[in-house]
C-alpha cells in the first residue's frame, strides 16, 4: 500500500468525503486528490496534521509498518 492509499484509507475511515478531510487537515482538495493518487508526496506538515488529529502512527502513514493507531 502507498502512501497515498494509507492517506485514502484514513479519510474513508474517518467517513470524510475529500473536501471535508482536505479541510481537516489544512490542505485544498485537489492536493489530497493528488496524494491519494501517488502524483503528489504530502509535506511533513501534513502527515504530523493528519498523525495528531486521527490518533495514526506515522511509521504506518510513511513506510507501511506497524499498526495504524498510536494506541
Amino acid at each position: 500500500m502507498s502512501i497515498g492509499e494509507r492517506v485514502k484509507h484514513v479519510r474513508e475511515l474517518v467517513k470524510l468525503t475529500q473536501q471535508q478531510f482536505a479541510n481537516e487537515i489544512e490542505i485544498s482538495q485537489g492536493r489530497l486528490s493528488e496524494i491519494e493518487k501517488n502524483k503528489c508526496k504530502p509535506s511533513a506538515e501534513t502527515l504530523i496534521s493528519l498523525s495528531k488529529k486521527y490518533d495514526i502512527n506515522l511509521n504506518w502513514l510513511l513506510l507501511g509498518e506497524g499498526r495504524p493507531n498510536k494506541s
